[in-house]
């Protein structure tokens, strides 16, 4: 999915806030977002914010939500915790809300063999319980396809694709001239990286410690899921 700036339509009149009757726009939603940058607003109050926007008929509203949620977390509230590369990232994102884009979806599906062997493995840990019984043994009998599981998801097998060598610096946009396309049409203005934040923690190295091991333990006694995904 990429964005690409639309010249043929006028850009959305907007207020200068949504009121709670008006429907959510892309200016309130960037005025949100760049919040959320500012650490004027931490993860809670941002994710409960934008629940007003999940469900918007505008496509881009609804995949830059989509997208942003990935980048913080909703298990410990924290403030802003970027890398420069996810800051970078937030800014193509306020700029696709600050240019008229459009969405141009293309879907490419890559099979590999992680794949047939995730679904051999499935296939015999069902066929093994099957044969010997639906009971708490199967907690134990799940450990090996959990070992499994977690190794593939170590795995990276080769794909030939003929994707851009420069995709991480201009995502969501397609191209070079789609992201030159958007800066000219917007006057937008890049906000500088604050290094400050690169070196905040959402939690303590033991509470960090503490959550692999249990996501461990899930991929272990729980493995037909990660192996269904």
């Amino acid at each position: 999915m990429n964005f690409v700036p639309n010249p043929y339509e006028p850009p959305a009149t907007t207020c200068a806030g949504d009121t709670a009757t008006s429907k959510p726009s892309r200016e309130s939603l960037a005025s949100l977002i760049r919040s959320f940058l500012d650490s004027e607003l931490t993860a809670f109050a941002f994710d409960e914010q934008l629940d007003a926007y999940r469900g918007s008929e505008d496509p881009v509203i609804r995949h830059v939500v989509q997208e942003v949620w990935y980048h913080y977390d909703d298990c410990d509230d924290h403030l802003v915790c970027f890398s420069k590369q996810q800051w970078d990232y937030f800014q193509r994102l306020l700029l696709v809300l600050s240019s008229n884009c459009r969405i141009e979806t293309e879907l490419h599906r890559h099979w590999s063999s992680k794949q047939l062997m995730a679904a051999l493995s499935l296939c015999s840990f069902a066929l093994m319980a099957m044969k010997s019984g639906w009971g708490s043994h199967l907690l134990i009998l799940s450990i090996p396809f959990g070992l499994i599981s977690m190794a593939l998801s170590l795995w990276r097998p080769g794909v030939s694709t003929a994707s851009d060598p420069y995709t991480q610096i201009i995502f969501p946009f397609a191209t070079f001239s789609d992201l030159e396309r958007a800066h000219r049409s917007s006057g937008f203005r890049k906000t500088r990286y604050p290094k400050h934040i690169g070196t905040r923690q959402i939690r303590s190295p033991f509470m960090e410690g503490f959550w692999q091991l249990y996501s461990m333990i899930f991929c272990l006694v729980l493995s037909p899921i990660p192996l269904l995904f």
